[in-house]
């Protein structure tokens, strides 16, 4: 570990450079510049976002914390889907936000059976196990729980709203 050896009073001095040259090459997302300049990212996508203390992330870099609640719109009611993409966005250079693609899971026919609509306290809702072609582009604010999805029939799947609310 290389924090260990910089801990020690007798840490080698190619040690010392080998940090140096690893900070040039490796600037952590979360750094804050001393210069207070601007240093653009290598690129728009992101592995990951952090938002109220929770982590997102498009399926395909975790797909457990890719399933979410969320408004497609303000004035529509919540669904839930699947973070595909998180984008930077820039605006004038400058890093002014964070989008998220998101597909949603298509609603089961009224036809089919939920077992859950018996337990309204769970916040658990049967959907099918498709997505949606189309995507959402929203915001984080138009996040309202992480969600844990589970596929237990015959292309259904029970999404159960994780909220600390």
């Amino acid at each position: 570990n290389l924090r260990r050896w910089l801990r020690h009073p007798d840490c080698p001095e190619a040690v010392r450079q080998l940090k140096i040259l690893f900070d040039k090459c490796f600037v952590p997302a979360n750094a804050t510049s001393e210069t207070k300049e601007f240093i653009k990212m290598k690129g728009t996508h992101r592995a990951y976002a952090k938002f109220d203390g929770i982590y997102f992330s498009p399926s395909a870099t975790h797909a457990g914390n890719a399933s979410i609640i969320y408004r497609p719109t303000p004035s529509e009611a919540p669904v839930a889907g699947q973070i595909q993409r998180i984008e930077n966005v820039f605006t004038d250079g400058q890093n002014s936000g964070i989008r998220l693609h998101v597909r949603s899971y298509v609603r089961l026919a009224k036809s089919l059976y939920d077992p859950f609509v018996r337990y309204p306290h769970l916040q658990a809702t049967t959907y099918s196990s498709i997505l949606k072609d189309t995507e959402d582009d929203i915001g984080l604010d138009d996040i309202i729980a992480h969600a844990a999805r589970y596929d237990y029939s015959h292309g259904r799947s029970v999404i159960v709203n994780l909220s600390r609310d």
